[in-house]
């Protein structure tokens, strides 16, 4: 192939790629402006329920049990307010792609009937699903901001049609590098109102989703730091036991540096070894539910070693394998937290217990206020640090208490009116 050929190829290639970018923008522009027109259309209806004074109804789709909390004041408020219908709707989580992968029930439904909420169930007995536009909603939250996780008929563009949809983050995202895969446009170009974490995360939805937000059909608002209220709302005392001090492990799901890059592998046998000398100090190891899974989907971890860990932990007096799906009281109950980049990390920075902050070997962007708090936790970037930062906080020796504390005051001060400023956001649309 001569070089007249390769020249015309490349041009040929290159203008393949930009007439298919073109081509996928201009598809997205369009459902975005369909979307648009039924979220005008809803909000029209909703303000006319309002201005009559007319209950409204909104439906909570449950999936995920750990991002039930930053749902949950809301839920709670409702119940007590005469304004509000709150209803929970509990999906399996078992599903991809759409398609639920077993038939084994509701796990979720489950575990709400167990825990005494008054729920109903989406999986109906035949198979089916419960139709949500028969409960006439007015607004709708998700557990997760994914389609992919949801039956096609509890999608955003089906729900979109019939009820405004409302977001509040599963996880108070730390960095800004994730923003773009979790903020995401199949699922938020649907999305009325999206409650960010704080002022900076509202910008950066204002622009991402600028057409709603100029022509002021959606909008965003700082009151989704939910968490950190539900935290707080579930704060006890450290209780008296035959331990000397409570730590936290928290290592992330994956190793890849793009998702966080975990240290459970290079931390692992500092933690035993540490378990293995304080035998007074009660170790609580609490992987990101999708860890084990995924070390063992990547080859890193094979089903009999990751079998041969769980088992070690549990004949250990002092190590705690914890793979429950609350965690609130675990926090109040402990004395530190070791930890990789993660929502959790906020969650528990309102205890102003002290944090290990553990570096990956990526150089993140972080949020305003991850920046300010991970510099007042104590950074380790390999062994040695965690080594020494352990040993100083078993011993006492927490000098940045103080710094905590005005963080918390400067970036978090309001943090208990989140979602009574939610509800009056809705109830005045």
């Amino acid at each position: 192939m001569n070089k007249e050929n390769i020249k015309n190829n490349k041009v040929i290639y290159c203008a393949g790629k930009a007439t298919k970018k073109l081509i996928n923008g201009a598809r997205y522009f369009s459902h975005h402006v369909s979307s648009l027109r039924y979220i005008s259309k809803n909000k029209r209806r909703v303000q006319k329920k309002i201005r009559n004074k007319e209950v409204l109804n909104v439906i909570f789709v449950v999936q995920y049990i750990p991002g039930w909390n930053k749902l949950e004041p809301i839920y709670d408020r409702m119940k007590n307010d005469n304004r509000f219908n709150p209803i929970i709707v509990c999906v399996p989580f078992n599903i991809q792609d759409h398609k639920l992968l077993d038939d084994d029930g509701n796990d979720t439904y489950e575990y709400f009937v167990q825990h005494g909420y008054e729920t109903m169930n989406a999986l109906n007995d035949d198979g089916s699903w419960l139709d949500l536009k028969e409960l006439s909603p007015d607004y709708l939250f998700h557990s997760r901001p994914y389609n992919s996780v949801m039956p096609n008929c509890y999608i955003s563009s089906k729900i979109v049609k019939y009820a405004l949809i409302c977001n509040v983050l599963y996880g108070a995202s730390v960095t800004t590098d994730i923003r773009f895969s979790v903020i995401n446009k199949d699922y938020y170009k649907d999305v009325y109102c999206f409650f960010a974490v704080d002022k900076g995360e509202c910008r950066y939805y204002n622009k991402r989703f600028n057409l709603g937000h100029i022509l002021g059909i959606t909008k965003s608002l700082p009151y989704g730091a939910i968490g950190l209220e539900q935290m707080l709302n579930a704060r006890t005392n450290r209780t008296k036991d035959q331990f000397r001090k409570k730590i936290i492990w928290t290592p992330r799901w994956s190793t890849d540096s793009k998702v966080g890059g975990s240290n459970f592998f290079n931390y692992k046998d500092v933690i035993i070894e540490f378990a293995k000398e304080y035998q007074d100090i009660l170790f609580i190891i609490r992987p990101h539910p999708l860890m084990f899974g995924n070390f063992i989907k990547t080859g890193e971890m094979s089903e009999q070693e990751v079998d041969k860990f769980k088992s070690y932990c549990n004949q250990q007096n002092n190590i705690i394998l914890d793979e429950s799906k609350e965690y609130a009281n675990t926090f109040w109950n402990s004395d530190m937290l070791i930890s990789d980049v993660s929502s959790i990390v906020p969650e528990y920075f309102i205890t102003k217990k002290p944090i290990i902050y553990c570096h990956s070997n990526i150089n993140y962007k972080y949020t305003e206020f991850a920046d300010d708090m991970i510099h007042t936790c104590y950074e380790a970037f390999n062994e040695a640090d965690l080594k020494k930062f352990v040993t100083d906080l078993i011993n006492d020796s927490d000098d940045k208490l103080f710094e905590r504390e005005k963080c918390l005051n400067v970036h978090f001060r309001d943090v208990q009116k989140n979602s009574s400023n939610i509800l009056e956001s809705l109830a005045g649309i």
